[in-house]
């Protein structure tokens, strides 16, 4: 059962962030007056399909991801509404709107959790704590507000977190309130090898907001989480940031985790991955958006195109090392699952 709700919760986030992602590049594409051949969803057979403004609509008998067709991107690159005659700010624009399409996501699911479940980051109560974890063997529980760690009172989640981690394999005194007293949680935090950064093992509690506030407060998140993404990118060039790295596999687990929580939950982190996926696919590498991006900024340098054949050769190689790469962490993933 559970590996079941792990493959649906995962197809749900992805397709859901990938339709989001073309959705993006679609609308992009036309407010360049550039013509979007096809959006689909799915892959195989066409079991629906309409015709609207020139865009065929398709749905597919495997409805996983989505995808988008521009016209001139693979072929016809001289079609006077194709993608290679526009302008270079608008090619650019059509690359960097599948990015917008992923944040417009994430903004939206973010606004309804706070709304409804809550935001995790803005509470101190702990909410769940992880069976066989640091945490629950130091005595934590459910419901225990975090008061201090080390004699600084805390404010949030995020100066919690920040507190365990700056403190691998160091003793800390958590202090909280429970129950009307007050108790001592002794823990030493350590490197959780599943999610690749130092842990105890707890969940935080929510805090919901009426509509409007969450409104402003999903804004201000998905503004963070950008943030917060840019700055960890250096430590991709780390060992342990290799260490830390997921792909489709170990993913798919933490959506699967989320699911078993609830739906909130899934739909909280299917926020997150929609953020990853629109940052991610900017990043200046071949076969990404990011890699088209590179080739308008070369244009811009140069003052002259580069040829729709060589950027396609170009992407192809990128795409074949992404797909390569993408198979070495999917083997570390499932090493992960048999080998503690």
């Amino acid at each position: 059962m559970q590996i079941i709700v792990t493959i649906l919760a995962f197809v749900f986030s992805f397709t859901l962030a990938t339709l989001f992602h073309e959705g993006g590049h679609m609308l992009a594409a036309a407010a360049s007056h550039t013509q979007t051949e096809e959006f689909g969803l799915g892959f195989g057979r066409t079991i629906w399909s309409r015709t609207w403004h020139g865009t065929v609509f398709k749905i597919n008998a495997l409805p996983i991801l989505a995808y988008v067709k521009i016209k001139g991107m693979e072929s016809n690159y001289n079609a006077p509404d194709g993608f290679y005659t526009k302008g270079w700010w608008a090619r650019l624009f059509t690359m960097v709107g599948g990015m917008l399409g992923n944040l417009v996501l994430a903004f939206l699911i973010f606004s309804i959790v706070f709304s409804t479940l809550g935001d995790p980051r803005a509470s101190t109560k702990v909410g769940t704590v992880t069976p066989s974890s640091l945490a629950e063997a130091a005595g934590l529980k459910a419901g225990d507000n975090i008061l201090t760690i080390d004699g600084v009172p805390m404010t949030d989640f995020d100066q919690i977190s920040a507190a365990v981690r700056a403190s691998e394999n160091k003793q800390i005194d958590i202090l909280v309130a429970r129950n009307g007293s007050q108790v001592d949680i002794l823990v030493t935090p350590a490197l959780d090898a599943s999610l690749g950064y130092v842990a105890i093992g707890y969940g935080p509690g929510f805090v919901r907001y009426n509509p409007f506030k969450a409104v402003w407060r999903a804004l201000t998140f998905t503004g963070s989480y950008i943030v917060t993404y840019i700055k960890a990118l250096p430590l991709l060039f780390t060992k342990r940031g290799v260490q830390s790295l997921t792909g489709p596999i170990g993913i798919a687990r933490m959506t699967g985790e989320a699911a078993m929580s609830g739906f909130m939950s899934l739909l909280w982190l299917t926020g997150i991955i929609s953020v990853a996926i629109g940052l991610t696919q900017l990043l200046p590498i071949p076969a990404l958006d990011g890699g088209w991006v590179l080739f308008l900024l070369a244009e811009a340098v140069i003052r002259r195109r580069i040829s729709p054949e060589r950027q396609g050769t170009i992407q192809s190689i990128g795409l074949f090392a992404l797909l390569g790469i993408m198979v070495l962490i999917s083997i570390k993933d499932v090493a992960g699952i048999f080998i503690h």
